[in-house]
């Protein structure tokens, strides 16, 4: 009987801690979405001063994000945010509109896919 007392707790702890877990991921990967649609907004109009700043400021906050992130999520997902980043920090010092609005939408689906890895769904638990 204890045995399956303590793995009951086991198994709750394991829920409530995936279940906040994935509360943390929603609500920032929501707050990357936002911020990235924001600067699509300025590339939009092609102020390269206030983009480059603005993605700063989004690669200062990732990187925040991504030693919390590290702990507990896959580092492939990771990793791949990691390279999209790079890849539109040098589009946006080159000026290049198209390349700089694709990669973004990019790291949108990036970010999408990791909160949906993180759900708790049926697929994720088996």
């Amino acid at each position: 009987m204890k045995t399956f007392i303590a793995t009951s707790v086991a198994v709750l702890l394991i829920i409530t801690g995936w279940f906040f877990l994935y509360q943390l991921v929603e609500r920032q990967t929501a707050d990357f979405v936002e911020n990235l649609n924001q600067l699509a907004a300025v590339l939009n109009v092609e102020d390269w001063e206030s983009a480059a700043r603005d993605f700063k400021e989004i690669r200062t906050k990732w990187h925040g994000t991504r030693n919390t992130w590290t702990i507990f999520l896959h580092h492939h997902e990771i990793d791949n945010i990691d390279l999209s980043m790079a890849r539109t920090v040098q589009y946006i010092e080159t000026k290049n509109k198209p390349l700089s609005l694709a990669e973004m939408e990019a790291l949108k689906q990036l970010f999408h896919i990791v909160k949906e890895n993180e759900a708790v769904t049926l697929t994720n638990i088996l």
